[in-house]
């Protein structure tokens, strides 16, 4: 039987340093894109150490006015203060973080709040600390490389004579250190990377109420896209179902009663137009959030909104009764809009689930804004299953989301949605009620 000693196993699992891996910091993007980033640090930690001799020059040359050169010092270290807090020099910071330093760090939106001012400017002096740690590396380096290259080859010293120790006096050995620290400089950018990396997250990242405020936005956001999506589901739906109900009564009247078929084909061709009107509003609003819709596109629900729904679904032979009570016209658009598609919507429901039956709508304004329909519950033991669809569950979400209820199910021998939204009037419109 053969088999390896321990010895054995444990040298082959022992991790194996190549020389490709030893030198692939060399030629790595990432390492080559972070060195500009610091380099880039460096150069302007430079311009303000230059800066800091200039002035201190000035301050101790007896010549110079001391009052002069205070007030000229004053005016050089704002401007020079200034930027890490100014928000575009955060916002530039954190685009060279992510395509120099490959950091995923979310790019700043709205004006930074005071505590994110001040992790800006650590950023910026971290940027400009380990950037000056890369160029005096390199200045360094660059000269001492080049020196014992040439020493090799006997020319005339860069540094000067007599620096080089008596242990370097082997050839061999001083372009083994030439080659130790050429490779020893990417290693200091990539360390200076892993550190500017570890800190991004932390000094340009958004904080807790940041996070927060952009969760809320994305929540409003999708919210807004949701109420969209459930307008174009309503508006559709509804649009199919009257055009599906007048066709199939201009079947039964063509022949019989032509006056009735051409009624019949108008209202067609007139809820067509509308839905796709109002279909191409709702896309664009869609693909550009925070859109206003453009007039006469977008329903806006009042009392001739309501009438004009009626209307439409009378002429395809439905019984449908409308009651409002109250000014309904004068609560908020927002409200007003939401008891539009829930009449609308249950109306549909209606004319899809109970054709020919009855269908009352009645909206009723008092402290809140409410609407009811009910039709008759026809016969059927899976009816109220069959009724539980998405755009009850639509209607649902969007009264609770403006604070309102909704209830829906049987009543009585009859299908009843009842939604109640509450109403909030500004001062303004009601002195305008008042008066």
């Amino acid at each position: 039987m053969s088999g390896s000693s321990p010895e054995a196993a444990r040298a082959a699992s022992r991790p194996r340093v190549s020389l490709r891996a030893l030198v692939a910091p060399l030629t790595s993007g990432a390492t080559v894109r972070a060195g500009v980033f610091l380099v880039v640090g460096g150069l302007v930690a430079g311009a303000y150490g230059l800066l800091i001799e200039g002035f201190a020059q000035m301050f101790a040359d007896p010549r110079t006015a001391t009052p002069t050169t205070a007030a000229l010092a004053v005016v050089a270290t704002t401007l020079a203060v200034a930027p890490p807090f100014l928000a575009p020099v955060r916002t530039v910071e954190v685009l060279a973080a992510r395509t120099l330093l490959d950091v995923d760090v979310p790019t700043p939106s709205g004006r930074p709040r005071p505590a994110a001012r001040w992790r800006g400017a650590a950023w910026f002096a971290l940027h400009l600390v380990l950037g000056l740690v890369v160029v005096v590396s390199l200045l360094v380096v660059v000269p001492l490389v080049l020196d014992l290259l040439l020493s090799v080859l006997g020319t005339r010293s860069v540094v000067g004579p007599g620096w080089l120790p008596a242990w370097l006096a082997h050839p061999p050995v001083r372009l083994l250190l030439a080659f130790l620290v050429v490779v020893a400089l990417p290693y200091v950018v990539v360390g200076a990377r892993a550190v500017l990396r570890s800190a991004a997250p932390v000094l340009l990242g958004p904080d807790q109420s940041e996070r927060i405020a952009e969760l809320e936005a994305q929540t409003a956001r999708l919210v807004a896209r949701n109420r969209l999506a459930q307008d174009v589901h309503d508006g559709v739906g509804h649009a199919l179902t009257i055009t599906v109900l007048q066709a199939a009564a201009a079947a039964r009247t063509v022949e019989s009663d032509p006056v009735a078929t051409r009624r019949s084909l108008a209202a067609i061709e007139e809820t067509g137009r509308h839905a796709m009107a109002e279909l191409d509003d709702l896309l664009r609003r869609l693909r550009s959030p925070g859109s206003a819709p453009l007039p006469g596109r977008d329903p806006s629900p009042g009392d001739d909104d309501l009438t004009t729904l009626v209307r439409r679904a009378r002429e395809t032979g439905a019984d449908v009764t409308l009651d409002l009570v109250g000014d309904v016209g004068r609560a908020p658009d927002e409200v007003v809009h939401e008891v539009y598609r829930v009449a609308q919507e249950s109306l549909t429901n209606a004319l899809r689930h109970a054709p020919g039956a009855p269908v009352a709508v009645r909206v009723v304004r008092t402290a809140d804004l409410g609407v009811e329909v009910r039709n008759p519950l026809p016969p059927g033991p899976r009816v109220a299953e069959e009724r539980r669809g998405h755009g009850l569950a639509g209607m649902r979400e969007r009264v609770t989301a403006l604070g309102g209820t909704l209830v829906a199910g049987p009543d009585g021998g009859a299908w009843v949605v009842r939604a109640s939204l509450p109403v909030v009037e500004d001062e303004q419109e009601t002195r305008e009620a008042s008066t």
